[in-house]
């Protein structure tokens, strides 16, 4: 090798390998960068296509809830539904809502009701009425003979109302699946899309149904709900207007498709945001096609049905690597490359966090009313109260709740309820101005954080500014309606321990003025705060008492009184506090109740009473049954049933053995939810009991809906039974009423003997109270049990007055 052929290699060498160097480190950053720009790109587009989705999912849903008032009406209506009532309410419910094609009232009629329905039909003025079908040649043709029909009656179908009405869904065909869903499954049910002969545009529709049962019957299961069933109310969908109505506004770098749920992979989509010509293919419009592009996908539940929805990123949309490619390309120097690069990439990620951030924003604000929600107004409380700690302007929180809003909602509506929750928010608004934090804490529950409460009086001239605001006129979908509230008030002093004080003071003054009357202001004072603080103390004692056995249970004996026999046992629960003594349940109850720990205490004494049950049964002591109150919290709670089936088996208790007390007012506030809750348990063998009756809701509705096997007349009830006509009035009245029902009745709270002749006297069978026996310890009770009478008889024959108390024999 010549000296310069080795020159030519000792300087070309250093070049080669910084080329390859170069060549290998572009390649480094090209693939790494690449796939950086891949993440973050489909990342992004997924979140916003999701979003996109719970958007179209939340529409749906909201023209889906039109049909829940519809049915409403028709079920409160005792009589049936004219017409006109039916149109009318229906048209208000249509307001501006051009993708809800018509809503219709479809009857179920039965073959032999057929002539006497179409006759009544036309003597209303729909000439011609006949109940028809869609033939195989599309005409319609009156309705072959069948056991039940299903036309439509009323609709609010203006351009071919001849066609509409009389038409038989029942006809064996796509119409008549969703029809049977819905009944059997007591909820919506959607039709397959199917070609309108209505709209615009694209006629592609789809129509839901949802049931009605006659008032008063129950329709739990299939059987019951194919007996009662009365008739359906339909809304009939257009597609493409709902969703691009939904839309609206959303701005997104992507194209949608919609699928049915049934489509195979060649099936063309029902939906697409892309703007074409009249009859041209899109260029990916088969579900199978999009498998070999990238895109996201997910389910949008229609009713019980789901479409599938695609997204596909529009051209230019997902970033093309440029400058990877550049990289590459021009071999630059990875590391200012890749700095630069990172430099683009974080402020691409700094906007990705500003997004983020707005979407946190919005999940800090109450979405019917705009105002923050509870973790927001925490958030700043807990903000301000450490500023005044540092010598800033002092505060005060106002706690409001309005007055029998419960009420309002069942007597207008829950969508009327919402307009008067938003209107409640705006007037907050107004008054308590922009320095001022307004929040909407749950429910219709409002907090305001004054922030600068130093000046004299301002706080009482908010706080009464506000409850005259809410009790000036409101005017709610043409129903007047008149509003109050209550307003709690605690101001910051120094020395609170933290934020949290303030809302429970606030809170206590509240539930103060309520008590009061309603309708008013009330200031927390320090003697009240005393009595706050106890209450905090004990309940936190409460807790640990039942994590450590503190409480224990007694049982008080339910007789027969006129033989004096057993015949159940009403578990009570007692708590001997080791420094403060006996503590009363009528103290440590509300106090449990506000704290929350009434669920675990209410679980502890289930569990108690069964083990208990399971002890007698070992040593041969027969119980009939065990009585155990319910709260109406641990009602609301899912696990209940989980809780109280976990006990029942691990002590081996049959259903029948335990009884389940509940008041009135528990029955009268559950939901749907809640109900079948209750009647699952009673499906379990359970005992059902009505405690303290007389006292609660004046509706005895609920004894139609729930199988209750005792009523328990109100001690309140008993105790001025033979001093008072009304009284005893009431109490004759109860009985009778639960022999009507065929319903065993109880009296609580018997302590003399002219009582229970009374109660013998008017038809009462059995009863519980001091003059039986006082409540009694788990020994005790077996002793009593071994007895198994309480002889009543001599005391029961006495004169009047002779008064005494029953012995055991």
């Amino acid at each position: 090798m010549s000296h310069k052929t080795r020159h030519n290699v000792r300087h070309r060498a250093p070049i080669l390998m910084i080329a390859v160097l170069g060549t290998a480190l572009s390649i480094a950053g090209w693939y790494i960068v690449s796939g950086l720009e891949d993440r973050t790109s489909a990342a992004e587009f997924n979140l916003r296509a999701s979003n996109v989705a719970a958007a179209l999912q939340n529409g749906v849903n909201e023209y889906f809830t039109k049909m829940y008032p519809l049915r409403a009406m028709i079920e409160s209506t005792p009589d049936a539904v004219s017409e006109q009532e039916f149109v009318t309410f229906s048209n208000r419910l249509l307001r501006d809502e051009s993708a809800i094609l018509s809503l219709s009232w479809i009857p179920r009629i039965r073959n032999e009701e057929r002539a006497v329905h179409e006759q009544a039909a036309r003597q209303q003025g729909i000439d011609g009425y006949r109940i028809r079908s869609v033939s195989k040649d599309n005409p319609l043709e009156p309705s072959p003979a069948a056991a039940e029909y299903f036309p439509v009656y009323y609709t609010t179908e203006k351009i071919r109302v001849g066609l509409v009405k009389g038409l038989n869904l029942a006809d064996g065909g796509i119409r008549q699946q969703p029809l049977e869903s819905a009944r059997d499954g007591d909820m919506l049910a959607a039709s397959q899309e199917l070609t309108l002969q209505s709209g615009t545009g694209d006629r592609i529709g789809f129509f839901i149904v949802l049931p009605i049962y006659k008032r008063g019957l129950p329709h739990n299961s299939v059987e019951e709900r194919r007996r009662n069933l009365v008739g359906f109310v339909q809304g009939v969908f257009q597609i493409d207007t709902m969703i691009a109505t939904t839309l609206r506004g959303i701005r997104s770098p992507a194209d949608y498709y919609v699928f049915a749920s049934e489509a195979g992979s060649s099936a063309r989509p029902i939906y697409t945001s892309l703007l074409k010509p009249s009859g041209e293919p899109l260029a990916a419009s088969r579900h199978a096609e999009f498998e070999t592009v990238f895109h996201w996908s997910g389910k949008i539940a229609i009713a019980d049905r789901q479409w599938w929805m695609v997204a596909v990123p529009k051209q230019g949309s997902i970033l093309m690597h440029s400058r990877a490619w550049i990289l590459l390309t021009a071999g630059l120097c990875l590391t200012g490359v890749v700095f630069a690069f990172m430099w683009r990439s974080n402020q691409h990620t700094r906007k990705l966090i500003e997004a983020n951030k707005m979407i946190s924003e919005l999940a800090h604000t109450d979405p019917l009313t705009g105002l923050a929600n509870r973790r927001t107004f925490h958030d700043r409380l807990a903000m301000t109260f450490q500023n005044a700690k540092c010598g800033s302007e002092p505060f005060a929180v106002l706690y409001i709740d309005l007055d029998h809003f419960k009420d309002f909602n069942d007597l207008m509506g829950h969508p009327a309820g919402d307009v008067l929750l938003v209107q409640v928010a705006e007037r907050l608004l107004a008054e308590a101005g922009d320095a001022n934090c307004v929040a909407r804490l749950g429910g219709d529950e409002f907090a305001i954080l004054q922030s600068n409460a130093g000046a004299e009086g301002a706080t009482e001239a908010l706080a009464q500014k506000i409850v005259a605001t809410l009790n000036e006129l409101a005017v709610l979908e043409g129903y007047n309606a008149r509003i109050s509230a209550s307003v709690g008030v605690s101001r910051y002093s120094e020395g609170m321990d933290g934020p949290d004080v303030l809302l429970m003071q606030s809170d206590l003054a509240l539930y103060r003025a309520k008590d009061a009357g309603r309708n008013r202001v009330c200031f927390h004072d320090e003697t009240f705060g005393q009595l706050a603080c106890e209450r905090v103390i004990l309940g936190r004692e409460l807790v640990a008492a039942i994590k450590c056995g503190g409480l224990a249970l007694q049982y008080q004996p339910q007789v027969d009184i006129e033989t004096g026999r057993i015949v159940g046992l009403e578990a009570l629960v007692r708590w001997n506090h080791p420094q403060r003594g006996s503590i009363s349940p009528a103290v440590f109850i509300p106090v449990a109740e506000k704290t929350g720990s009434i669920v675990d205490l209410g679980k502890w004494v289930f569990d108690e009473a069964c083990r208990q049950t399971r002890v007698w049964q070992d040593e041969g002591v027969d119980v009939p049954t065990v009585a155990v109150n319910l709260s109406a919290i641990q009602c609301k709670r899912p696990e209940l049933e989980q809780d109280i089936v976990s006990s029942l088996k691990r002590w081996n208790i049959a259903p029948g053995r335990i009884e389940l007390e509940l008041t009135e007012s528990v029955l009268m506030e559950a939901t749907e939810h809640h109900r079948d809750i209750i009647t699952r348990l009673r499906a379990l063998g359970l005992r059902l009991a009505i405690d303290d009756f007389g006292t609660g809701y004046s509706s005895l509705n609920y004894l139609t809906n729930f199988p209750v096997d005792r009523i328990k007349i109100a001690q309140e009830l008993i105790f001025k039974c033979t001093t008072e006509i009304r009284c005893a009035a009431v109490v004759r009245a109860a009985i009778r009423l639960a022999e009507e029902l065929d319903t065993q009745v109880l009296a609580e709270g018997v302590e003399n003997a002219e009582q229970a002749r009374f109660l013998s006297s008017a038809g009462c069978k059995s009863a519980q109270g001091y003059f039986f026996s006082r409540p009694v310890d788990a020994a005790q009770v077996a002793s009593l049990m071994r007895a198994r009478f309480i002889h009543p008889v001599a005391l029961l024959a006495a004169p009047k007055g002779s008064g005494g108390r029953l012995k055991v024999v």
